[in-house]
């Protein structure tokens, strides 16, 4: 996809599946989980990941069309807007070409001993800047 310079291939499980045989929308939130965490890894290496606190603030999801067990999805992502102590992920949730479902996390850096929101760090900062 155009503009969105990370991506991650995802694998339809059976328990996705909703009663209509679709990918349940909650599951959409785990897709984008495991995209992020995979750009995190990408970015800032394995351990050293975890090094960064930080949580989701806010989840948007636009629904395109529905996926299926069959269906290849890869999850794009971008880093959006960068803050103070929060930034954007940006997403793309892909499906043979076409586009099932558009989302957008807002994170936020917080203190790992007093889980409040802190700045993010002016290094953090240029490595996210690098998903842009």
């Amino acid at each position: 996809m155009d503009g969105y310079p990370f991506s991650c291939p995802i694998q339809v499980r059976w328990r996705d599946l909703d009663a209509f045989g679709h990918v349940n929308n909650a599951t959409f939130a785990s897709y984008l989980e495991m995209a992020r965490t995979e750009a995190w890894i990408a970015l800032f290496g394995g351990r050293d990941a975890l090094a960064i606190p930080f949580f989701v603030k806010r989840l948007e999801i636009d629904y395109r069309r529905p996926i299926d067990l069959e269906d290849e999805v890869r999850v794009w992502l971008r880093v959006g807007e960068t803050r103070g102590a929060s930034f954007t992920f940006e997403y793309v949730v892909e499906v043979g070409g076409e586009v099932a479902a558009e989302a957008v996390t807002r994170l936020a850096c917080v203190d790992k001993q007093t889980g409040r929101p802190v700045p993010i760090e002016a290094g953090v900062r240029a490595t996210l800047e690098k998903l842009q």
